[in-house]
């Protein structure tokens, strides 16, 4: 006979019980309080074996993380714990959605036990959650390893173009932020990451090592097709075959190299914006070439591979000039 125990999920996992209770707990089911409303929800422990992983689970769509861009590199932290442990300690949590589990939150561990023959995957797993209680759980179970912000752009994109389809309409940002309790900011930037060219990214080992700040630089450069043969300039970064046997501080060793690299490539990579739009710069040399030297008070004037971008001011520039503008403009 199973034993059943009550937790009280909050905001923060790691501030209440409920891992100590699957852990400890020699029975298979635990109840606890759904953080919603004050229904129960009844979590069931399951195993399964490490070469059915990707076969039987998915992610949720709420889940953060890309399942699809995971790599070795992306484990290197986790890849020995689990190693020689047979398995994850800490159990996935998931949902069974049409025979299969939908990961809400441990994503990693799940792809880790993929990796490794004979070691199995512990899940706790609940039924027939609200799209509240799935957006709560998968907000608040991945706090060992935050994900990146290019995970959470290609999910947070992939959870708009889904829902959009389900829903036959548009999904505005704002939706989108109170769905998954992020701030507007947040999920704005996430889009515009989301458009960067896959060939950039794939430079890099694992989502992990791409820097926010240099997403940013990215997508200030993401016109006019510039960023589509950037990638060509450039050698991904190699990752070490694992033998499998590798200590624990030898593959934090291959982890700490993989990011170094990958710093040295972001600024050789931004170095090369740079150096390109300087040249864009200095080439111009059309009919506006003296018009850009001149001091315009409230007229802006920044020269691009093919013209000029005008920026003005109507609280600095004289009203003659701005009517000036205005005329020749709408003429």
């Amino acid at each position: 006979m199973n034993t059943k125990k009550r937790a009280v999920i909050g905001r923060k996992v790691t501030t209440t019980n409920l891992d100590e209770l699957i852990t400890k707990n020699s029975g298979n089911n635990i109840v606890e309080r759904s953080p919603i409303s004050e229904r129960d929800i009844e979590w069931e422990r399951v195993e399964i074996e490490s070469q059915d992983v990707l076969n039987k689970c998915t992610k949720s769509i709420y889940n953060k993380r890309s399942f699809k861009d995971l790599s070795l590199a992306s484990v290197l932290d986790i890849y020995h714990s689990i190693k020689s442990t047979g398995g994850n300690t800490e159990a996935v949590r998931a949902e069974l959605v049409d025979g299969k589990y939908e990961i809400l939150g441990g994503l990693r561990r799940a792809y880790t036990v993929s990796l490794l023959p004979d070691t199995k995957l512990t899940l706790v797993v609940a039924k027939d959650l609200t799209e509240e209680e799935r957006a709560h759980f998968a907000l608040v179970m991945d706090e060992y390893s935050e994900p990146s912000y290019m995970d959470k752009a290609r999910s947070i994109s992939e959870l708009k173009d889904k829902l959009e389809k389900r829903n036959g309409m548009e999904l505005t940002g704002t939706k989108l932020c109170e769905i998954l309790g992020m701030k507007k900011s947040n999920v704005y930037y996430a889009l515009s990451f989301s458009n960067i060219p896959n060939d950039i990214i794939k430079l890099f080992p694992a989502l992990k090592f791409i820097s926010t700040p240099f997403l940013r630089e990215l997508v200030k450069h993401n016109k006019e097709n510039y960023l589509d043969n950037l990638a060509s300039h450039f050698k991904a970064i190699e990752t070490s075959q694992l033998t499998g046997k590798e200590s624990k501080e030898e593959l934090l060793e291959i982890d700490e190299f993989l990011e170094k690299e990958s710093k040295k490539l972001q600024r050789d990579i931004l170095n090369k914006i740079k150096n390109d739009k300087a040249r864009d710069k200095t080439a111009y040399d059309g009919k506006f070439k003296e018009l850009i030297k001149s001091n315009v008070s409230g007229v802006k004037f920044t020269t691009t591979k093919n013209g000029v971008n005008i920026s003005i001011d109507e609280s600095k520039v004289s009203p003659d000039i701005l009517e000036m503008l205005l005329t020749s403009f709408n003429s």
